[in-house]
């Protein structure tokens, strides 16, 4: 009786041994890429069939950013137009910038070579009086003059006047003189105008130049003739042939046939060389 009973004892533990044999076996064949053999009896055992589980949660595919580019303006970056499927070029325009504002601040007895508001006359006959000596063309540069700070040129705008400004009418217009500078009244203060033709002055500010035309004499100053009479002196129109050394501010150059002319209240002047110096002579243009 107990032979037999060891006999089924022994079965038993073999039974359990093997059942728990080959659980692990199969454990190790899922993650092997061939069938392995077993240890236990010389048996060899195929691997189960692998089954897809199901994901947990769906994958994503990140974008891969690309290096933001730097721009040639003091390196500052763009982070404007991105595209991650494919180049783009972006252009950066460079930024306006500006410009300064400027005050232009007048300077009196500059020497200035102007030569602005330019205009041209082909076939035009400039006349020289017969009467009086002729000097020829001589080109030399334009510079404004100014008679002091009492004067102006023509078209300056004066909030007030000086009180002994003189005051007169002329063919139903008024005028102010002060220093050789003629006003007339406008809104809020007085404009500089052309001295009016047959206008007489008690005198002239000093400054001004004597002017000897044959046997008669003229009297220069801030770009108006005048004659002496006997109130003072009296305006009269540029008289031909008349050389004067300066020209005020305000004057136009004007090309005629090749030569350049100054024009100055509607007076054109010719450039010239008296006693080696530069001078301006008055002309005929038509």
């Amino acid at each position: 009786m107990i032979a037999p009973l060891k006999i089924k004892f022994s079965v038993v533990i073999y039974i359990l041994i093997a059942a728990v044999s080959i659980p692990q076996a199969s454990s190790a064949q899922r993650f092997s890429h061939s069938s392995m053999g077993g240890s236990g009896g010389g048996m060899s055992h195929s691997a189960p069939a692998m089954t897809s589980r199901p994901q947990s949660s769906p994958s994503f595919s990140r974008p891969v950013e690309q290096p933001q580019s730097r721009t040639i303006n003091g390196g500052s970056q763009n982070f404007g137009n991105h595209n991650f499927n494919r180049t783009t070029t972006v252009n950066v325009a460079p930024r306006p910038v500006a410009p300064k504002p400027t005050t232009a601040r007048p300077i009196e007895n500059a020497t200035v070579n102007v030569r602005r508001n330019t205009n041209v006359h082909e076939n035009v006959n400039v006349y020289h009086p017969a009467n009086v000596q002729y000097h020829p063309y001589a080109y030399h540069p334009y510079h404004p003059y100014h008679w002091g700070p009492s004067w102006h040129p023509l078209g300056f705008f004066a909030a007030s006047l000086a009180a002994d400004a003189f005051f007169f009418s002329l063919a139903n217009q008024q005028y102010y003189y002060d220093d050789g500078v003629y006003y007339q009244p406008i809104s809020g203060g007085y404009d500089v105008v052309s001295a009016p033709i047959g206008a007489v002055v008690a005198s002239l500010p000093d400054g001004y130049e004597t002017v000897q035309l044959g046997d008669d004499y003229f009297y220069y100053y801030g770009g108006t003739f005048y004659v002496a009479v006997d109130q003072g002196f009296q305006v009269v129109v540029a008289p031909i042939g008349a050389i004067v050394t300066e020209i005020p501010d305000g004057a136009t150059q004007q090309d005629i046939n090749g030569q350049s002319y100054l024009v100055y209240n509607s007076t054109y002047y010719e450039p010239v060389s008296q006693n080696g110096e530069d001078a301006y002579q008055v002309v005929q243009v038509n």
